[in-house]
């Protein structure tokens, strides 16, 4: 008499579902650093009752209270904005103004200029939501 036998199957992992956890992981973890970057600056962003989730393929530039401009993590003069901004064009679509409500509205009448200049398609300016008195 003969005996049916079985034969053991050894158990696997399905790689591409642990990567995509991975991938997953390491996009939070960017988006969230990008975010820390805008506390560490000392910028207290304007209030605004509507806004939007920001924009992730875009280009910072950050106008601190002390007057200092940075595009991007470098630092940039008032003379120098144009052919930075120019430069990033290449890269970019989209610019992101992130400025403290205390910036003069001069500085961001000339950062738009110079942005249009540059031929950016759009300009944006970073908020956050206002608090209701409710």
């Amino acid at each position: 008499m003969q005996f049916e036998s079985f034969e053991r199957e050894s158990p696997t992992i399905n790689v591409s579902a642990l990567i995509d956890v991975v991938f997953i992981l390491l996009i939070f973890v960017v988006l969230a650093a990008n975010f820390d970057r805008v506390r560490e600056m000392d910028v207290v962003l304007p209030s605004a009752e509507q806004t939007s989730a920001p924009s992730t393929d875009a280009e910072v530039l950050t106008l601190l209270p002390t007057g200092e401009m940075r595009l991007g993590d470098r630092s940039v003069t008032r003379a120098e904005l144009f052919d930075a901004l120019k430069k990033s064009r290449e890269s970019f679509e989209v610019l992101v103004l992130v400025g403290d409500g205390e910036v003069a509205l001069k500085e961001a009448v000339f950062v738009f200029d110079e942005a249009a200049r540059a031929g950016f398609e759009s300009v944006s300016i970073a908020t956050r939501k206002a608090e209701s008195a409710d």
